[in-house]
C-alpha cells in the first residue's frame, strides 16, 4: 500500500527514503513502522497526524493515509 508522508523541520532530512512524498508499506504497518523505516528518531517524534486526525505510534495506517510527523516545539518564552 502506499501512503504520503510529510516531513518538517528537523525531520526533513529524513526524507531522502521518500519517493516523491509516498512511502510503499505492508498492510498492518503502523505509524511506528513508517518512522523506523524513515529512520526518524523515535524520542523526538511527539505528534503525528493522519488524514489531519491526530494518532498514536500504534495506529495502522491504510492505503491513501497522508501522514505528518511534527517534531517537538523549539524555543521558549
Amino acid at each position: 500500500m502506499e501512503v504520503s508522508v510529510k516531513l518538517i523541520s528537523i525531520f526533513t532530512k529524513y526524507g531522502k527514503n521518500l519517493d516523491n512524498g509516498t512511502v510503499i508499506l505492508k498492510e498492518g504497518d503502523t505509524v511506528a513502522t513508517l518512522a523506523q523505516r524513515l529512520g526518524l528518531p523515535m524520542k523526538y517524534v511527539r505528534l503525528v497526524f493522519v488524514n489531519g486526525k491526530q494518532v498514536g505510534l500504534d495506529y495502522t495506517l491504510s492505503q491513501g493515509d497522508s501522514v505528518f510527523f511534527l517534531p517537538p516545539a523549539l524555543g521558549g518564552g
